[in-house]
């Protein structure tokens, strides 16, 4: 019999966004999303027609340092040092450095984040974006530093 030791820790990412301003809202119609990066569980920037009309913005994926940290002033240092005490996550960032260092950047600099944006509308000012609350992502890290996708599957096989 085959034994499965699949240990994982769960890692927090706060999604930032915005909202479309109304008179910009004629430049989407449906989803926009760009090519996702196969890597990575996160989409990258894009735009969503909301039921209501609106257009939310984003997210970015910035680690966060608490398990629920909606905002950039959240901590706590268990949760903290949970994430960073896991060799995992050493591997993870050290392997993703360049792509971490962009999203944070996005995150303290909104013409960082605009520009991303405009590689999918170019039409989209600064001021066309409104700050809205962002969400969290509970990202399922492996030992092996391996992010799991939002299912697996395990399957338990007889020998």
């Amino acid at each position: 019999m085959a034994v499965l030791n699949l240990k994982m820790i769960i890692v927090p990412f706060r999604g930032e966004y915005y909202k479309l301003r109304e008179s910009k809202s004629h430049l989407v119609n449906n989803l926009i999303y760009p090519v996702p990066n196969p890597q990575f569980p996160f989409l990258g920037v894009h735009l969503t027609r909301m039921i209501n009309g609106e257009i939310h913005v984003g997210p970015n994926a910035v680690l966060v340092f608490k398990g629920e940290g909606y905002k950039k002033t959240d901590l706590n240092i268990s949760d903290l040092l949970e994430v960073l005490s896991y060799p995992a996550f050493w591997k993870i960032a050290k392997q993703h450095f360049r792509y971490g260092l962009n999203e944070m950047h996005r995150s303290v600099r909104k013409s960082k984040f605009l520009e991303s944006l405009r590689k999918l509308v170019p039409a989209i000012d600064l001021d066309d974006l409104v700050k809205i609350e962002s969400g969290v992502r509970a990202q399922a890290l492996t030992t092996d530093g391996q992010l799991v996708d939002d299912i697996l599957i395990l399957r338990k096989v007889n020998v």
